[in-house]
């Protein structure tokens, strides 16, 4: 693609955890963007880092772009992703994951896609590499669906791995909340609050990523408790937000709406993806069992936690 004149500065922040061969494959691809080396920059945020894994990688040089590698206690990604915004020199601000790989194009869709001076976030959308695994398939599905049905619906998310913003708008609406440990609720909170704050979303498609999480039928079920347990987090942040308490805000959502959500969570595969159909909104069904159990488990741990 032909770049326009006057590029911002750009700089891409990946959080990674003990994962040396997929944060390697994820700077290579990111050594790969046709972007101009002197207004691209990666910084790589080792959580619970330095450690020696990533000793042999920070050695490396990856042609012309300017990689820098920051550490921190081990704090979970939000807190990773804020550690390696505050190091940026960037202008503008490109979030991944350690286990994906943009594409080429994959900065200067983005960074073509955000308006200059515009309070505008954008997304992009991400691609699972394993199809073969089934399990990477489900998952990823669920995310491209809570995506699409979101945008549709006015209550809009970007996941954390694909996105770009202005450096400068990131710090005013307050980065990520570093109070959510795990990987999970972190990103739907923080689009929870640039939509409350009017912010515009724009997505586009052609921002590519590649994201290979391999998972088992194990670590799929773990995934989403994760997810629940994550999703009870981001209920009583948005609720507070709102000046309500976790349950009365849950109980005003309107009932058609979850009900649409689901039917369509379930029929999805079937309009949208040829390849393992059954097997794929079989999976997105029994995806909902451990969320919800790690929702109820959260709230459990909260509730005597406060006595």
């Amino acid at each position: 693609m032909s770049l326009p004149r006057d590029l911002p500065m750009a700089t891409v922040v990946v959080p990674t955890y003990r994962r040396p061969e997929r944060i390697a494959r994820c700077v290579e691809a990111i050594a790969a963007q046709d972007y101009p080396d002197e207004l691209l920059e990666l910084v790589v945020v080792e959580d619970g880092g330095p450690t020696e894994q990533l000793e042999s990688l920070r050695r490396r040089e990856f042609g012309r772009l300017r990689v820098r590698f920051e550490g921190q206690h081990h704090s979970g990604p939000a807190a990773a992703r804020n550690t390696g915004a505050r190091s940026a020199r960037g202008d503008v601000l490109l979030f991944t994951d350690d286990d994906c790989c943009p594409r080429p194009d994959w900065v200067a869709r983005l960074v073509g896609a955000l308006a200059p001076q515009a309070i505008q976030i954008v997304g992009g959308h991400t691609v699972n590499a394993l199809e073969q695994n089934p399990y990477s398939r489900a998952s990823q599905v669920l995310v491209t669906y809570i995506t699409e049905y979101g945008l549709r619906k006015g209550v809009p998310f970007f996941a954390s791995n694909n996105f770009a913003v202005s450096r400068e708008l990131f710090f005013t609406c307050g980065g990520f909340d570093e109070t959510f440990p795990l990987a999970g609720g972190e990103d739907r909170e923080f689009s929870d609050r640039l939509a409350h704050a009017s912010i515009e979303f724009i997505h586009e498609p052609t921002a590519v990523i590649d994201h290979y999480h391999h998972l088992t039928l194990r670590s799929f079920l773990r995934q989403h408790f994760r997810y629940g347990r994550g999703a009870y987090q981001y209920q009583c942040t948005r609720a507070a937000r709102r000046g309500a308490d976790l349950f009365s805000s849950l109980a005003q959502m309107p009932f058609d709406m979850d009900l649409r959500l689901y039917v369509d969570l379930i029929r999805y595969p079937f309009v949208n993806h040829s390849d393992g159909r059954w097997l794929t909104s079989a999976l997105l069904v029994t995806s909902q069992v451990p969320n919800a159990l790690g929702f109820f488990y959260e709230w459990l741990v909260r509730l005597h936690g406060s006595r």
